[in-house]
């Protein structure tokens, strides 16, 4: 892995949106600057052949409030396909069959992901009673953290 990870060579080929689901409660209200709770999630395969990387993220918002009525969340799944034409020098396969990706290679597919999912989750959420969530921008990294992590 002795390459460099060369933007002109990722093509995003989809993002397919596996699950976009908001649920309010009856008197839940937003107000201007409410804070939520925002948990991520990813998780990744590969096909070397194909030169392909599939990278799929996992968000849930939640509006907490001690009022059952008053609560609100939005939970998103999106699925992103990439197609990097240098794979083969940016990861590796190991006499057991393991497969190691490049950590640049991770952070960038995880960094185009994140801000994709940022403006699709915005532009879902625009016209809905959550009122437009943008979530933070975050470093790649916080991603691949082991499980769920809170913001």
């Amino acid at each position: 892995m002795k390459s460099k990870v060369d933007a002109d060579k990722i093509n995003l080929l989809f993002v397919k949106t596996l699950k976009s689901n908001i649920e309010v409660g009856s008197n839940f209200i937003k107000k201007e600057g409410q804070e939520y709770h925002l948990s991520l999630g990813q998780e990744s395969g590969l096909n070397l052949d194909e030169k392909k990387i599939a990278f799929t993220l996992k968000v849930l918002i939640e509006f907490p409030n001690k009022n059952e009525d008053a609560k609100a969340q939005a939970e998103f799944v999106l699925q992103f396909l990439f197609e990097i034409e240098n794979l083969d020098k940016l990861a590796t396969l190991d006499d057991e069959g393991a497969i190691t990706v490049s950590g640049e290679l991770s952070m960038t597919l995880a960094g185009i992901s994140y801000s994709t999912a940022r403006g699709i989750i915005l532009n879902t959420t625009e016209q809905s009673t959550i009122r437009g969530i943008l979530l933070p921008v975050i470093s790649p990294a916080k991603l691949f953290t082991e499980g769920k992590i809170q913001l």
